[in-house]
């Protein structure tokens, strides 16, 4: 949504890769790397790289065909990162920003489907051309517009929403499953420490990028109730239009070329940390015939629990959160459900069992 409002405004383009090597040209220099030998007599890497062949897109970053892989889930990327030296300061959570500057690609554009860094790119792109903070952008052209007073960017990237006086109380830690019990892992008032070059005085990004949004069910459910077909776009709420139809369209229509959809619709993970587990959008039980969509996941048809019960509809739009939220928007029942559980690992199996029948139970009282 943020993205497509730069468009709208003719700030930006979905296509056109002069704005991938006008706004992000760290981005648009990058190499592909191919794999590695091993170095008989040290055992150290080495790694081998390819000139990329194909421009990058903006559209290209969401939906996920830019070529890029992303720390937690691809291997390659993870140990390439680790050799460098710069692990520790230079990961997902600590700096995201310092990741992506030293992630080569993996794949050529277009070439592979597979969920990266393409968002994390994004925000960078938005706001470099905004000129503002990812958290101000969207406080400005989105959460204030709604009315929204529940929602922001986390605290550990200098957020202020779960703090503000009239959300006391409301926001809860995240917690980390440690067999049968649970582990909080978010410090009550985490120290902040600003770099001297923070972007937007400075060049460099120090905001959550692709990631780090809380919210209060309530107003995220608003917010994504602007996709279903009766609102295309419009707050039904404030009568507030915050995006055309158009850009609605174009955001829930699967992106997905058909030679490629299904290459990696899988999400591995590189064991590079305990708070994700591998799964399959593909598998029968989800998405067998889906898309990407922009930023999202398009269902590609009527989804069939594992107990034969009816799930969300063909063309619903959906996605992940990795402390284990999960959010869809079904157009055709005219709906929007959101299950959150708020701890880590993402994928783990007593919540996707929980939200299966969530599911089933939601579909069965609309009677199917």
């Amino acid at each position: 949504m943020a993205y497509m409002k730069l468009v709208e405004r003719n700030l930006a383009t979905l296509d056109d890769p002069v704005t991938i090597t006008k706004w992000l040209p760290e981005l648009a220099a990058k190499k592909v790397l191919t794999g590695y030998t091993t170095d008989a007599g040290t055992g150290q890497k080495r790694y081998q790289f390819e000139d990329r062949k194909g421009e990058i897109t903006a559209r290209m970053l969401m939906n996920h065909t830019y070529g890029g892989g992303h720390t937690f889930f691809n291997k390659l990327l993870l140990d390439y990162v680790q050799d460098l030296g710069v692990w520790e300061t230079a990961n997902e959570a600590a700096d995201p920003y310092g990741v992506l500057l030293v992630s080569p690609l993996l794949w050529h554009p277009g070439k592979k489907t597979n969920y990266g860094q393409g968002l994390d790119w994004l925000a960078v792109l938005i706001e470099r051309i905004s000129k503002q903070s990812l958290q101000d952008y969207l406080q400005e052209h989105i959460f204030d517009p709604l009315g929204l007073k529940e929602i922001g960017v986390e605290a550990t990237y200098g957020g202020v929403a779960a703090s503000l006086p009239h959300n006391a109380g409301k926001f809860l830690p995240r917690k980390l499953r440690n067999g049968d019990s649970f582990v909080t892992i978010d410090v009550a008032e985490p120290e902040v420490i600003k770099r001297v070059n923070a972007f937007p005085g400075g060049d460099y990004h120090t905001g959550c990028l692709g990631t780090g949004l809380v919210s209060s069910v309530r107003d995220y459910n608003h917010l994504l109730s602007i996709l279903l077909p009766e609102n295309m776009g419009m707050d039904s709420v404030t009568g507030h239009r915050l995006l055309s139809a158009e850009s609605v369209r174009e955001i829930t229509s699967p992106q997905l070329p058909e030679h490629i959809r299904d290459d990696s619709r899988s999400i591995p993970t590189a064991n590079a940390t305990p708070i994700v587990l591998p799964a399959d959008l593909s598998s029968p039980a989800l998405d067998p015939k889906g898309s990407y969509g922009l930023g999202c996941g398009v269902q590609g048809a009527d989804r069939v629990l594992k107990n034969g019960g009816r799930g969300r509809s063909k063309g619903s739009v959906y996605w992940y959160g990795a402390p284990n939220c999960e959010m869809w928007v079904d157009g055709e029942k005219g709906i929007v459900v959101s299950v959150w559980g708020n701890y880590y690992p993402w994928n783990d199996d007593a919540w996707v069992e929980f939200v299966a029948g969530v599911e089933g139970s939601v579909y069965e009282g609309l009677g199917q």
